[in-house]
């Protein structure tokens, strides 16, 4: 792992970013030791062993697997703590399961063997958990690490993200034919639309699978760019313009002054405006419900205010652990500072499933706290292949300073740091001279830190070793 640390002036932060770190080295698998296979509550054993390839923790710490969701969420987080191999790994290890057998779906979840899937979410090639969203999610993350690392053998899973967003949406958009992807449904086992598993009723779409596929359409778009194919990557963007549009016209709130989107449309196609949480928030993560749109505030307002609410608040810390993002991306660095709060603060309590013990032993928590700190609140933009950064700072009211060391980025690093009304610097620790494009205006503007504004004439060269310094 890396020696990934940060400086700040507010304790709490501190305190959270330390926790954080010392709990994921826990999860991380090291490669090569030998270890049972299927461990879960299903199963009490004796199991077969295998051995062990250098993954970590994604989803229940007591089973001896990683799960599709978990990763998508916590690969920010690994990559922060040096874990690119990791990644990469665990990344191909999903690809691959996604074959004409499985209908296109990558599995759910794979032993540490990064080969068997996992018994107690695998029953054979026709009967596995499948949950929309995850679909599109993968292929976001190639996108994602790629900008991190510039590795381009991320791009040889060029087949994965095309058949994808052709063939498998093609193939599960027949009841309304609108180029969104439908569940097969209505149980995890058949597929299906939602990360939330316990919905009122069978869905057809989703909210959260929407968002994840409109978002798979911009990164595969990137990609294509990435490899030279402009052709792909302008029908990639298309396709995404069109799902916006849809979303725009039939995914409104009934109320022109209220945030209460169609969360999904049920199994006839008529729309569910319940709180169905991911379903609710991934329009605004994945960026549907941008600045531009008319009811961003409201719909922002009733995220907070309904996940407060004892009656419809998130009962498992993984999905709380999403809410944080929503307004990082929004450009509300209190309220997500709020929200980071209140995961870490419910660290010690009991997970709702028991096995699992504390909330903060469950991995998304410190994996996504760390990309929340570092990532999140410096507002890193990576594009390591093209040897530039953005940064767009936004501390949460009380912090006045904070500064990351040893963050890992392309071929090396960067450190990082921010004093409000003095200085920003950066210092290059990659072999080659960055651009770095430092935003300061503080503003509530939505951005990706992933699909971020192309590079900027007023960047700043940094050369190997050096670091630059602005004032504020």
């Amino acid at each position: 792992m890396t020696g990934l640390r940060i400086e700040t002036d507010d304790a709490m932060l501190a305190e959270m970013f330390g926790w954080a770190v010392r709990t994921a080295a826990g999860f991380v698998v090291p490669d090569g030791r030998r270890g049972p296979l299927d461990v879960s509550e299903a199963d009490p054993g004796p199991y077969r062993t295998a051995d062990y390839r250098e993954s970590y923790h994604a989803g229940y710490k007591f089973r001896s697997g990683y799960y599709l969701r978990d990763f998508a969420h916590q690969a920010v987080g690994a990559q922060l703590l040096g874990l690119a191999r990791h990644n990469a790994s665990m990344l191909e290890s999903f690809v691959r399961t996604a074959t004409p057998e499985h209908g296109g779906w990558p599995v759910w979840a794979l032993n540490f063997d990064r080969v068997t899937p996992l018994a107690i979410d695998y029953h054979g090639p026709d009967h596995f958990v499948r949950e929309l969203p995850a679909v599109f999610e993968l292929v976001e993350l190639v996108h994602v690490l790629y900008r991190w690392t510039g590795d381009r053998s991320l791009l040889e899973h060029h087949g994965y993200w095309r058949r994808t967003l052709t063939d498998f949406v093609a193939a599960h958009d027949r009841v309304l034919p609108n180029g969104v992807a439908e569940a097969d449904g209505p149980g995890i086992f058949d597929g299906a639309a939602s990360y939330n598993e316990r919905p009122a009723g069978a869905l057809l779409e989703a909210g959260d699978a929407f968002a994840a596929q409109y978002a798979a359409n911009r990164h595969a778009a990137g990609l294509e760019a990435a490899l030279g194919e402009h052709e792909a990557a302008g029908r990639f963007a298309v396709a995404a313009e069109r799902l916006a549009a849809v979303f725009a016209a039939e995914w409104g709130p009934a109320d022109r002054s209220a945030g209460e989107l169609v969360s999904a449309r049920d199994a006839e196609g008529n729309p569910v405006r319940e709180w169905l949480k991911e379903a609710n928030w991934f329009p605004p993560l994945k960026g549907l419900v941008d600045t531009d749109h008319p009811n961003r505030a409201a719909v922002l307002e009733h995220i907070d205010r309904t996940c407060r609410l004892d009656a419809t608040a998130p009962r498992n810390v993984e999905a709380l652990s999403y809410v944080p993002e929503v307004f990082l991306r929004h450009g509300r660095p209190d309220t997500a500072y709020e929200w980071m709060r209140t995961v870490y603060d419910a660290r010690a309590e009991q997970h709702e499933v028991a096995a699992q013990g504390a909330n903060g032993d469950y991995p998304e928590v410190s994996f996504t706290l760390i990309a929340q700190i570092v990532a999140g609140f410096l507002g890193l933009e990576p594009d390591a292949a093209a040897s530039a950064v953005t940064t767009r700072h936004a501390l949460p009211r009380g912090v006045g300073r904070l500064a990351a060391f040893d963050v890992p980025f392309g071929d090396g690093g960067i450190s990082v740091g921010v004093q409000l009304d003095d200085e920003l610097w950066l210092e290059n620790l990659t072999s080659r001279e960055l651009e770095w494009t430092p935003v300061v205006a503080r503003d509530d503007r939505f951005h990706d830190p992933h699909l971020g504004p192309p590079r900027s004439e007023d960047a700043h060269r940094v050369g190997p070793g050096e670091r630059r310094t602005i004032p504020l």
